[in-house]
C-alpha cells in the first residue's frame, strides 16, 4: 500500500512515519508539495498515484490565524479542497484532520458528531469549512475531528509545560477551557487502524464519515498542566488563572476566542471497534519517551 502523507514534518506527520515505517510512504512538506495549489496536487498525486492520502497539514497557530486570515483559509480550507478532489480523482482513501474547535464549548455535554459547529475563532472556522469541502468532494474520506494534540515530537502544550517545569519555580494555567488531551500516536493508530477495517469490510462505504477521536476523560489546561509536571518530575508549582487573565498577560497580542467546553464524544468510533486511552495513560507514554530521549 502506497500512502501520501503532507505535512510530514509536523508532530502528527512525523508520528505517522513511525506508526507507518515500512509501508510505501511519500512525505511531503510545504516544500515538495504546496497543497493550496489545485494544479500541482492534482498532477502530484496523480503521478505518485497512493492508495490513501492523509492530510496532516494546517495552519494550527490559532491566535496568530485572527491575524492572517487569508494564510490560514488558504492551507486549512482550499488545500484540503485540493487534496480531497486529487485523491477522490485517483479513487485513493482520503484521511482528514479536523478539531474540536469548530465547537462555540456552549454546552455541558461531551459533543457528537451530529451536534451543530459554531466556531468562535478564524482557525475554528476555516477548519469547519474544511471539513465542509471534504464531504462535498472527498469520495472515500475520514474525518477525524480530535483535541489537544500533543506527541513526543515538534512544539506542543507537554513539550513547553515539561521544560518549564524544569526551569521555574512557578506556572500559571488556563484553568477555564475544559477538553480532551489526545497523543498523536493514538491517533495515528486509529488512522492504521481505520485503513486496515476498510480492507477488511465487504461494505466499505458504511464505515466512511466524520468521526470524533481523543483521549478518554476530560480535564482543563490547568489539570493536564498539573499531571505534566508530576509525571515529568517538574520542580515548578503550578497555579490556574483565567482566559482573560492569560489574555490580558499577552499584552497587546491578539488572542483568539476558544470554546470553554469542548470534549469529544467519541462513542461512534468505538462502536466500529476502535479503542480509546484514558488521557493520563497515554501521557505517561509519551512523557517515558521524553525522558529516555534525555529531553527531560
Amino acid at each position: 500500500m502506497k500512502i501520501l502523507i503532507t505535512g510530514a514534518n509536523g508532530q502528527l506527520g512525523l508520528t505517522l512515519q513511525e506508526v507507518f515505517a515500512g509501508s510505501d510512504l511519500i512525505l511531503t512538506d510545504r516544500d515538495e508539495l504546496d497543497i493550496t495549489d489545485a494544479e500541482k496536487t492534482e498532477n502530484f498525486v496523480e503521478a505518485k498515484k497512493p492508495d490513501v492520502v492523509i492530510n496532516a497539514a494546517a495552519y494550527t497557530a490559532v491566535d496568530q490565524a485572527e491575524i492572517e486570515k487569508e494564510a490560514a483559509r488558504k492551507i486549512n480550507v482550499l488545500g484540503a479542497k485540493n487534496l480531497a478532489a486529487a485523491a477522490n480523482k485517483n479513487k485513493a482513501i482520503f484521511f482528514h484532520i479536523s478539531t474540536d474547535f469548530v465547537f462555540d464549548g456552549k454546552t455541558d455535554n461531551p459533543y457528537v458528531e451530529t451536534d451543530k459547529p459554531n466556531p468562535l475563532s478564524v482557525y475554528g472556522s476555516t477548519k469547519y469549512e474544511s471539513e465542509i469541502e471534504v464531504e462535498k468532494i472527498a469520495g472515500k474520506y475520514f474525518i477525524l475531528r480530535t483535541a489537544w494534540l500533543y506527541s513526543p515530537f515538534s512544539k506542543n502544550f507537554v513539550k513547553t509545560i515539561a521544560k518549564l517545569s524544569q526551569e521555574k519555580e512557578e506556572l500559571k494555567v488556563v484553568k477555564d477551557q475544559i477538553g480532551c488531551p489526545t497523543y498523536a500516536f493514538d491517533l495515528a493508530m486509529t488512522i492504521k487502524q481505520l485503513i486496515a477495517k476498510v480492507e477488511e469490510s465487504s461494505s466499505d462505504d458504511k464505515l466512511f464519515g466524520l468521526y470524533h477521536f481523543a483521549g478518554e476523560g476530560e480535564c482543563s489546561w490547568f489539570e493536564f498542566a498539573k499531571e505534566i509536571v508530576k509525571l515529568s518530575d517538574g520542580k515548578a508549582r503550578v497555579f490556574p488563572q483565567t482566559s482573560f487573565e492569560y489574555a490580558a498577560s499577552r499584552g497587546d497580542n491578539v488572542t483568539a476566542d476558544r470554546p470553554t467546553y469542548s470534549p469529544l464524544d467519541c462513542s461512534k468510533i468505538k462502536k466500529i471497534g476502535i479503542k480509546t486511552l484514558a488521557w493520563q495513560e497515554s501521557l505517561a507514554k509519551c512523557i517515558d519517551i521524553l525522558k529516555q530521549n534525555n529531553e527531560l
